[in-house]
């Protein structure tokens, strides 16, 4: 299958462009990804250590009433799915937050494969280098991996224009070019069919003006060689005549 150079332009250009979009693409979703789990986990395990020591004079006095008053406030906490407090036998003193999310079983978000709709992260209640049980936070991560997903989806649609950008300079690029060759195409033709006044005359500095330059010199010497030939043969002509003029003269006077 024959190509010109503007197909060959435009497809070269566009698998080079959707190439590297796809290595930046990559390396942007790798970061965001990646930023994303380590801030989270940052977060979630920095808000369990901190309920873990709010609750630390409750879990040891028992003081049940103000252990529920606290998971209460901390499960409406904006992105707090749920929150609860275990002894340290692993008796549940209290929980509240989510139905659904505090039915989940519990699993560090650090050991999920890819991000959880719920982030949990756990922290032990320690007095006096003794662990007196443990407190579990779930925090809610829908939002935000609606936000990460939207802002994947803009990165993909700007990759997308640039691509289509990218293609629209590669046909008018490769239009551009293909007027010139098309140019010097033309006084080629004229060339052959014995016209050499047609001229490329690029006035451009570039490898195809050099190309036309030497086309413009190689016509110019195909003339003048061809008006030279042609002028030599009219002068052997017009010698061959005369001569016939002699002869005819000399074959009259032997007569």
């Amino acid at each position: 299958m024959k190509l010109s150079i503007r197909a060959q332009a435009v497809l070269g250009i566009g698998l080079i462009e959707v190439f590297m979009l796809l290595v930046l693409l990559y390396s942007v979703f790798h970061f965001i990804d990646r930023s994303s789990v380590e801030e989270i986990d940052r977060r979630a395990h920095s808000i369990a250590q901190i309920f873990a020591a709010t609750t630390a004079d409750d879990v040891l006095s028992l003081d049940l009433a103000s252990l529920r008053s606290f998971v209460d406030q901390a499960a409406q906490t904006p992105g707090t799915a749920f929150a609860r407090v275990i002894d340290y036998n692993g008796h549940l003193l209290a929980e509240a937050g989510d139905p659904d999310a505090l039915m989940k079983v519990f699993q560090p978000g650090s050991k999920a494969g890819v991000l959880p709709d719920i982030y949990m992260a756990k922290a032990d209640i320690i007095k006096s280098d003794q662990s007196y049980g443990s407190v579990e936070v779930g925090l809610d991560l829908r939002n935000q991996k609606q936000d990460i997903a939207t802002i994947k989806g803009q990165s993909l649609f700007i990759a997308a224009l640039e691509v289509l950008a990218a293609a629209a300079f590669s046909i008018a690029a490769g239009y551009y070019l293909v007027r010139r060759l098309n140019k010097i195409r033309h006084v080629l033709e004229e060339a052959n069919l014995g016209h050499y006044q047609t001229k490329v005359a690029d006035n451009r500095h570039d490898e195809v003006a050099e190309v036309a330059s030497e086309i413009d010199r190689l016509t110019d010497r195909i003339a003048w060689e061809k008006e030279t030939r042609d002028r030599k043969i009219s002068e052997l002509e017009d010698i061959n005549h005369l001569l016939h003029q002699k002869l005819a003269e000399l074959n009259k006077m032997n007569r």
